[in-house]
């Protein structure tokens, strides 16, 4: 699977029409029911969906059929099936589909009907709250992964496929070495007095080589980066690494890709104090910044509008918020708000959020109690004082 970045996220929140149909629904890595439970948890939304918009939203069940046909194929294509992630993000609109598979748990399946894409379950995967990368330095294999506390899959981008050995037996053949066992724990025994310091300088060559290919897949959303695999190549990596956010912690072993779901135990042990860290850092540091006028913790309108211009740094969503339906006006840089969602209206907490990303800012989903004090669904670091 490849990285969702952050551009992928802004065209499609750049994407309007009606009616613009989001769905999210949990899916499964592995099945022994060939994948009944997802299917099910997919077919019903959409046989939701088919019965409001044609006796809520007035449309013909033609019209119905035709806006939902390329996700009922969906159901049929069991190879797509066998190989997701934990949840499934699908978008439908003008008869087109668009679709998501993202390492982020969702308790239940929802939708969304509207005039514009509902984002803000997929927020997590731009945000390093929780969310970052892993590189298991396999040397028959360099494998990439990104993870959150829940899940993990495999980034499968030919741009980063290395091996050390294969580069090795191409380069050298069999002459001057000897390769015994395989993997990580592979030695090569030259007849050069100074071998394990040549076998060292031909992996530092290597690392460069991934570290180049590496980075600028790493930049389209740039997470918190650890290492996997056995103690020596950390170190040899570190020295080849140009990547801004490679962490400290290290998972030291000889891992294979069949370990995946170790490794995930594994690093999220590593990786959590990192996070706790900087979740009380966030919220403790948000009375400064509200001491000097750059942060707006118990003003809805004020921070959305604040969102929707540009200003807002950071926004903080409560994840238990309620959707706040309502219009902004950009030329009277006015909010009309309504109790429930008329045609044309969106989810203003959802068009803030997805502004901010717009205007390379951050935006994390947190627990009610990592909210600041006196916040009520929104909170925001403000780039400069209003």
């Amino acid at each position: 699977m490849k990285i969702f970045d952050r551009e992928q996220f802004i065209a499609l929140s750049k994407k309007s029409g009606y009616p613009f149909v989001s769905i999210y629904t949990p899916t499964s890595r592995l099945s022994t029911t060939a994948y009944k439970e997802d299917k099910t948890h997919f077919k019903n939304q959409l046989q939701e969906i088919n019965s409001r918009l044609t006796s809520e939203k007035g449309l013909a069940w033609k019209e119905a059929e035709k806006i939902l046909a390329p996700a009922n194929e969906l159901l049929d294509n069991d190879e797509f099936w066998e190989h997701n992630s934990d949840m499934l993000a699908v978008f439908l609109h003008d008869g087109e589909m668009e679709v998501f598979q993202l390492p982020l748990e969702v308790a239940e399946s929802s939708h969304f009907i509207g005039s514009k894409p509902m984002l803000l379950p997929m927020i997590p995967e731009l945000s390093d709250d929780g969310h970052y990368y892993l590189l298991l330095l396999n040397l028959d294999h360099i494998y990439l992964y990104e993870a959150t506390r829940n899940g993990i899959q495999e980034i499968d981008d030919e741009d980063i496929a290395s091996s050390f050995t294969e580069d090795e037996e191409g380069a050298r053949g069999d002459k001057g070495f000897q390769a015994r066992g395989a993997g990580t724990g592979s030695q090569f025994h030259g007849h050069s007095e100074n071998s394990d310091e040549e076998r060292k300088k031909r992996l530092l060559q290597f690392f460069h080589r991934v570290n180049n290919k590496l980075v600028p897949v790493l930049n389209r959303n740039p997470l918190p980066l650890y290492l996997a695999g056995v103690e020596y190549l950390a170190p040899i990596y570190r020295e080849a690494n140009s990547y801004g956010y490679l962490m400290e912690g290290k998972i030291t072993g000889a891992f294979n890709h069949n370990d995946m779901m170790v490794l995930h135990a594994k690093s999220w042990e590593v990786a959590a104090p990192y996070f706790e860290t900087e979740r009380l850092e966030r919220k403790s540091s948000f009375g400064s910044y509200l001491a000097n006028g750059l942060a707006v913790n118990n003003d809805k309108l004020k921070l959305i509008k604040a969102a929707l211009t540009g200003a807002v740094d950071t926004l903080l969503v409560d994840k238990d918020h309620e959707h706040l339906w309502g219009t902004y006006d950009e030329s009277a840089h006015q909010i009309t708000l309504s109790e429930t969602q008329e045609p044309g209206m969106h989810c203003l907490i959802d068009e803030a959020a997805a502004r901010v990303i717009d205007f390379k800012g951050k935006v994390y989903l947190v627990e009610t109690d990592m909210m600041p004090d006196e916040s009520s669904a929104i909170a925001g670091i403000l780039r400069y004082p209003l």
